[in-house]
């Protein structure tokens, strides 16, 4: 038990009790007489006596009861309150926020706790008070802990058992994610529908109480609604005045007139309502390249017709710089602020490399002589049986870009494929009826890499075969016939396939052709890929091709530790999701090989809604709002006693006024 104001109560009842005592001992004044006996008078004797002063005080019920109910009403004035556990039926959904914004150090007033710890020791306080162990404590509770950040985790299942959700709490990590609350609440639905959904038993007759820990700021909120009968708990945790500045885009390109350099443009967002001012630097491999001269300006969040409140954003580009091999670029806004995470954002860029192709077939002269004049590591000129047999072997893993010039194929070994005239044989794309004649472009996709600078106005197909194409394919040039140019992607095999012989058009004498081919080499070569990227977003896997003899895989996390990596397809290899933003490094090793070889990737929280930090101070579903209260850590859950108190004072001012008109009557 404790009390909210015990020296005011106190003062109350060294104030009131005294004169209630001197009352009793103060004696009436009476006129003086002179009698022959005090036989008849012995009532009226008592009388004088019960109020001389300084008389030994004779107990009687109404100094009792009033000495009692000032006893009562000065204990109530101090507050007096219970642990009273919690009076809560039926069963309890803890939603508990663990995205990107949780890992903010303001979970306490000394900035010494994370809001994710801060959350998970309110809902274990919570926890306890569910399961009571006070005066008003009900039966034990049914818990469920479910974990979401840009997924959903189920941690415990409803549980009666006190260590069990407590430990699901304790259990729950931290990440780099988004916060998107809708799996979770699907996932808490799913498991009220059916009481065992192992068994698939009965309905649940009343729906669960929702109780949510997060700082607020969740993507898809406006997306939600609360079904009939649901409620929520919004415990608000972190400061609703913290503020921060983040990176929002990164990205780079070789300068057209300068392909050996790089250079790396950053967009920096401010979503506060004060304009900002940072330093940027740019690290190449760990080496510090530059600084701006100046602080960048980031404007403040402005009102922009139909879009609402807009976070101020900033680009800067840094001056080109001669690439290294293998860079690992990385952007830092210089200084401190509430959530360090989206103040660095990396970027690996390859070497300009030279690229291993070889031709299958080579009947075009005119496809080969367009090779032969690009810069390229290695030209090899395969027929079909070579081709077979490094097929077999495994070989041809070692070309970066395989041209089949209108050969047919039995079966596709993984690879990088431009193709032309004789349908491959590959899910996607079939061949159907007789070739198509006096075919001309109707609709290109002049956006793809593959068709820059490729004006196809004036191409004329004397015959093409007839395809259709399902899932996942791509076209990217189409005729009143169908597909002329489609792109695809199955995994191990990814393919630019032209459903012509370009020697049965007229494309080999327009410029667009010449354009075309090294467009298609470099695009399945992978040049230029990463210099157009920001990277890869917590919450998504690391999609990679190896070699299909690496063996003793494994995967260097950002904290340093490593993982082994289970794969039984190395050319299709997909790990993760990563939770974690920073530098992943997967290393592996090959038959013959003496060192491992390496390759990095960057993991970068660019989301603009977990950049805004600050609390908010309530959540809005599509049509409800639901205000938040602080979260609350380090206390009990109690029950004001002092209502019960005054009820009782009131019960016993009661009895002492009937038992006064009693004995008044009497008299």
């Amino acid at each position: 038990m404790t009390w909210l104001t015990p020296l005011f109560g106190g003062i109350v009842l060294a104030s009131v009790i005294p004169p209630l005592l001197a009352l009793y001992f103060l004696r009436l004044r009476r006129t003086r007489r002179v009698i022959p006996s005090t036989l008849l008078w012995k009532r009226s004797v008592e009388d004088l006596r019960a109020n001389a002063p300084f008389q030994r005080l004779r107990p009687t019920l109404l100094l009792f009861l009033q000495l009692l109910l000032l006893a009562l009403l000065a204990i109530a004035l101090m507050q007096p309150r219970f642990d009273a556990g919690d009076r809560r039926d039926g069963r309890t959904v803890l939603l508990i926020d663990n995205s990107a914004s949780m890992n903010v150090m303001d979970g306490d007033e000394a900035g010494t706790r994370s809001r994710l710890d801060f959350a998970k020791e309110s809902a274990i306080e919570r926890i306890e008070a569910l399961h009571g162990g006070g005066v008003f404590s009900g039966s034990a509770a049914e818990i469920m802990v479910v974990a979401f950040n840009d997924v959903a985790e189920i941690r415990t299942p409803f549980t009666d058992s006190r260590q069990a959700a407590i430990a699901a709490v304790e259990g729950i990590e931290a990440t780099d994610g988004r916060s998107v609350i809708g799996g979770g609440l699907q996932l808490a639905r799913a498991f009220l529908t059916v009481i065992d959904p192992d068994n698939q038993t009965g309905p649940v007759a009343a729906p669960a109480a929702l109780e949510l820990w997060s700082d607020g700021r969740i993507a898809d909120l406006g997306d939600q609604v609360l079904r009939a009968g649901e409620t929520i708990d919004y415990h608000r945790v972190g400061s609703m005045e913290t503020e921060n500045i983040g990176i929002a885009s990164i990205a780079a390109q070789r300068p057209y007139d300068a392909l050996g350099q790089v250079q790396v443009f950053v967009a920096i967002e401010n979503p506060t309502d004060l304009p900002r001012t940072a330093d940027l630097q740019l690290s190449v491999n760990g080496v510090v390249r530059s600084i701006t001269a100046r602080p960048v300006e980031i404007p403040p969040v402005q009102e922009q017709p139909g879009l609402g409140r807009v976070a101020g954003r900033k680009q800067f580009s840094f001056a080109p710089f001669d690439q290294e091999r293998d860079a690992i670029i990385e952007v830092l806004v210089l200084g401190e602020d509430g959530q360090p995470i989206d103040d660095v954002a990396g970027l690996i860029v390859p070497p300009a490399k030279r690229l291993r192709v070889a031709v299958v077939g080579a009947q075009s002269f005119v496809v080969r002589s367009i090779l032969e004049g690009m810069a390229l590591e290695s030209l090899d000129l395969l027929d079909q049986a070579e081709f077979e047999r490094l097929a077999e072997t495994g070989d041809l893993d070692s070309y970066d870009v395989i041209v089949l010039d209108d050969v047919e194929i039995e079966t596709m070994p993984p690879g990088r494929y431009l193709s032309f005239g004789r349908t491959p044989p590959i899910e996607g794309v079939t061949e159907f009826g007789s070739p198509a004649s006096g075919v001309i472009v109707r609709r290109s996709s002049e956006d793809h890499p593959v068709l820059r600078y490729v004006n196809l106005d004036e191409l004329y197909v004397s015959s093409m075969r007839k395809v259709t194409t399902g899932p996942g394919v791509t076209t990217l040039v189409e005729s009143g016939d169908g597909a002329m140019v489609v792109a695809l992607d199955r995994g191990p095999v990814q393919m630019i396939h032209v459903t012509f012989d370009p020697l049965d058009s007229n494309w080999p004498y327009l410029r667009s052709f010449v354009n075309f081919v090294p467009n298609a080499i470099e695009y399945l070569g992978g040049l230029g890929d990463a210099l157009a990227t920001t990277g890869i977003a917590p919450g998504e896997p690391i999609v990679t091709r190896l070699p299909d003899r690496a063996v003793e895989i494994r995967m260097r996390l950002p904290d340093g530790t490593e993982e082994v990596v289970e794969t039984g397809d190395p050319t299709n290899l997909a790990w993760g999701p990563v939770r974690r933003a920073g530098l992943y490094e997967l290393s592996w090793e090959e038959p013959g090989s003496t060192a491992r070889e390496r390759r990095t990737f960057a993991v970068n929280q660019l989301d603009e809604v977990e950049r805004r930090i600050d609390a908010a101070e309530s959540i809005d579903f599509s049509v409800d709002v639901i205000d938040g209260s602080a979260a609350r850590a380090g206390g009990t859950r109690w029950q004001d006693f002092w209502p019960w108190i005054l009820g009782a004072s009131l019960v016993l001012m009661l009895i002492e006024w009937w038992i006064w008109q009693r004995q008044s009557a009497a008299g």
